[in-house]
């Protein structure tokens, strides 16, 4: 009965260790841009790198703490990665030159799912907040 309790604890704490992994194998892209606005952030864990010109050959980093992190993989939990491609976007003030164009991109366990375009500033509700939470990581990085 011991042996059998030891092995299902040792499976459990392998799971554990193997999903943690996982976790760690998460990235975001996020763009935006039209004609005067160009805008791109990737965060991995760790780090986040930010570029506000087409033109700059190097990127802002940002360093990323663990509770940033952890805040950013909850906020990514809660959306359904398979359906990024179809939720709806809000407005499209893109097509008219009102807006700037923007997508987002998560990867994944080497899986990417990638956003249809929206309005920077009014992404689909469904990630709205992983959304503004990305911007904002890029913001405490940027120097006035």
């Amino acid at each position: 009965m011991k042996k059998i309790l030891i092995a299902i604890l040792a499976i459990t704490i392998v799971q554990s260790i193997f999903s943690q992994e996982r976790i760690s194998e998460l990235s975001f892209e996020y763009e935006a841009s039209s004609r005067g606005f160009y805008q791109r952030i990737k965060v991995e864990k760790g780090i986040l790198f930010f570029q506000e010109n087409r033109n700059k050959s190097k990127d802002v980093t940002v360093e990323i703490d663990e509770k940033q992190w952890e805040k950013l993989v909850g906020l990514v939990k809660k959306v359904e990665l398979e359906s990024l491609s179809l939720f709806k976007a809000p407005s499209k003030r893109r097509e008219i030159d009102g807006a700037a164009i923007a997508k987002l991109k998560v990867i994944k366990n080497e899986n990417e799912f990638t956003s249809t375009n929206f309005d920077h500033g009014n992404p689909p509700l469904e990630i709205k907040n992983l959304v503004n939470y990305i911007i904002s990581l890029s913001q405490s990085g940027k120097k006035d």
